[in-house]
């Protein structure tokens, strides 16, 4: 039969025990902080990437906004050039009715003297 534990034997497994659960609690806390590095590391990328997305966006605002001056500067010039052609060609047909008016008369005056 086996002897009875003594009170050093008692202390021995204590003690080991201990060791083993300061040992283990050390591992435990070892990984953790090497999975919370690596869990901050990925952060750190994902944050990365959200900062370029954001300056891609930024981007192509400016570029948006760049080609909407440009189409709103065209449109007003278009608007422009069209009140400009049309009092052109208002002005030209007013013209044209003058002119034609001017032929008509020297048209009848000449025939008058004929």
């Amino acid at each position: 039969m086996s002897e009875p534990a003594t009170k050093d034997d008692i202390e021995r497994v204590i003690a080991l025990m201990k060791d083993d659960v300061r040992e283990s609690t050390e591992r435990v806390i070892a990984l953790m902080q090497e999975m919370f590095a690596r869990v901050d590391q990925r952060f750190d990328t994902v944050d990365q990437r959200f900062e370029d997305l954001g300056a891609r966006y930024d981007n192509q605002a400016t570029r948006l906004d760049r080609q909407g001056a440009l189409i709103q500067t065209g449109s007003r010039w278009t608007g422009r050039i069209n009140g400009w052609s049309e009092r052109v060609d208002s002005a030209l047909e007013e013209k044209d009715r003058q002119i034609a008016q001017l032929a008509e008369r020297i048209r009848k005056l000449e025939e008058g003297r004929a």
